[in-house]
C-alpha cells in the first residue's frame, strides 16, 4: 500500500465518523477530495479521458436535474440552499475519479473501516441499551427506539450496509484474523440490527437477502443455499420475537397502530401515521402537476398547503416532506425529474461489466430502503452513499 492509499484510508476513516459527530468534517471531505484528485499527477489527462467514464458522468449529471427543477420554482432562496447541499453529486464523484483508479484490495480496506466504524458505534449503543434496558424497552411500545448518533432510520441503513459488507469480507478475507474478524462482526451487528428493530434496516436487509436468493435459485440453479437462506431469515425473525424484547414491543406497536386506524379508534397521530399523510401529500402533489411537479425549491411550501388542506390538526413539527424517496423526487421533480434522476442514479449498475461485486447488493439494499424513507436527500446519507457508490464505480479491475 503506497503513500497515497495510506492517506486516502485515513481521509475516509475521519469522514466516517463525520458523519456521527462533525458536521464540519461533513462539509469539508468532499472539497478536501476534489483538490486531492486536481493535485494528482495526470490531472489533465483524467479530465480529457472523464467523456470515457459515463458512469462517474451520470452521478455528477443528477446535479443538474436539481438545477433544472428550479425553472419550476418560485422560491428562488430555497431552490439555491438545495443546489447547495447537492452540489456534492458533482464533487464527490469527480474527487474519487481524479484520486483513482483503485485496486479492489483497496476499496475492500474502505469498505472495512466503514464496517468498524459501524461496529464500534453500535458497541456502545447496545451498552446504552443494557444500561436503560426496561426503560428503552417500554419505549418501544410508543413507537421509539434506541437513541443514535444520527437519524435512527439512516444509522440502520448503515449497519444494513455494514453486515453486507461484513459478509463479503468474511467470504474473501483469507488471513484468518481477519476472517474471524469479519465472521464476528457480522454476527453481532446481525443480532444489534434486531435489537435496534428500525423496520426500514430490518426488511431492506431481509428483501435484499430473499432477493439475492432467488437470483441464485433461478440463475445459478442453486436452489438448496436459497431456500435455506429464506428458511434462516424465517427462523431468525421467530427467535428475535421470543427472545428480544425490542422486537417484540417493536411488533406489538405495529399491531396496535394498525388496528387503531383501521377502526377508527386512535387519538392521537403516532410516527407510522405521519409518514403516510407524508406520502399521501406528496401524491396529491403529483396529481396536482405530474409533469415538472411543484419544483425543488417550494416543496415544503406546497407540503404545508396539503397539510393544512387535508391534516390542519396535525402538529407543524409532525408536517413531513414524503418520507419516501420515490414519492419525494416525483412530487417536487414531477414525472421528467423522476426518469432523469433515477435514470442517471441506476445507469452505472447496468452499464459497468467488470464491477465490484457487491455493486448489486448497493443498489437493492440502498433501493430498498427508499420505501420508507428519504435515505440520500439528506447530507448524511447522500454523502456516504456517493463515497461507496463512486468507489465502486472507480475499481480498477485490470489491477484487482
Amino acid at each position: 500500500m503506497d503513500k497515497k492509499e495510506k492517506v486516502l484510508l485515513f481521509i475516509f476513516a475521519i469522514s466516517f465518523f463525520g458523519l456521527y459527530y462533525s458536521k464540519s468534517v461533513l462539509s469539508v471531505f468532499p472539497y478536501l477530495l476534489l483538490l486531492m484528485g486536481i493535485f494528482q499527477k495526470g490531472f489533465r489527462r483524467k479530465i480529457s479521458e472523464l467523456v470515457r467514464r459515463p458512469a462517474i458522468l451520470s452521478l455528477s449529471l443528477i446535479f443538474f436535474v436539481y438545477l433544472l427543477s428550479g425553472i419550476n420554482s418560485s422560491n428562488v432562496e430555497m431552490w439555491i440552499g438545495r443546489l447547495n447541499t447537492n452540489l456534492i453529486y458533482m464533487v464527490i464523484p469527480l474527487g474519487i475519479y481524479l484520486s483513482g483508479p483503485y485496486k479492489e484490495s483497496f476499496i475492500d480496506r474502505v469498505l472495512g473501516i466503514f464496517t468498524l466504524v459501524n461496529f464500534i458505534i453500535s458497541i456502545y449503543l447496545l451498552t446504552e441499551y443494557f444500561y436503560h434496558f426496561e426503560e428503552v424497552n417500554s419505549s418501544y411500545l410508543k413507537g421509539q427506539t434506541i437513541h443514535t448518533p444520527i437519524i435512527h432510520v439512516r444509522y440502520s441503513y448503515f449497519v444494513a450496509l455494514s453486515i453486507v459488507f461484513s459478509i463479503y469480507l468474511f467470504l474473501k478475507e483469507n488471513i484468518k484474523i481477519r476472517k474471524y474478524l469479519f465472521g464476528f462482526v457480522a454476527i453481532f451487528l446481525i443480532v444489534f440490527i434486531h435489537i435496534m428493530a428500525v423496520r426500514t434496516g430490518i426488511l431492506s436487509l431481509y428483501l435484499s437477502a430473499v432477493l439475492i436468493a432467488f437470483y441464485y435459485a433461478f440463475v445459478y440453479k442453486r436452489y438448496m443455499i436459497a431456500f435455506s437462506s429464506i428458511a434462516a431469515l424465517i427462523v431468525l425473525i421467530v427467535l428475535s420475537y421470543n427472545f428480544l424484547p425490542s422486537v417484540k414491543n417493536k411488533i406489538n406497536y405495529v399491531k396496535w397502530d394498525i388496528k387503531t386506524t383501521l377502526d377508527g379508534s386512535a387519538k392521537y397521530h403516532t410516527s407510522d401515521r405521519i409518514r403516510i399523510y407524508s406520502i399521501i401529500n406528496g401524491l396529491k402533489i403529483v396529481k396536482d402537476s405530474p409533469l415538472l411537479g411543484s419544483g425543488i425549491g417550494d416543496i415544503e411550501e406546497d407540503m404545508d398547503k396539503k397539510y393544512d388542506l387535508n391534516y390542519k390538526d396535525l402538529p407543524k413539527e409532525m408536517r413531513f416532506q414524503p418520507v419516501n424517496q420515490f414519492v419525494f423526487t416525483l412530487s417536487s421533480m414531477g414525472i421528467l425529474g423522476f426518469v432523469l434522476f433515477y435514470g442517471l442514479l441506476l445507469f452505472p449498475l447496468f452499464y459497468l461489466k467488470n464491477r465490484h461485486p457487491v455493486l448489486p447488493v448497493f443498489y437493492i439494499l440502498t433501493l430498498l430502503t427508499f420505501l420508507g424513507e428519504t435515505t440520500i436527500e439528506l447530507m448524511v446519507g447522500k454523502t456516504a452513499f456517493l463515497v461507496l457508490l463512486s468507489l465502486f464505480i472507480c475499481v480498477d479491475s485490470d489491477k484487482s
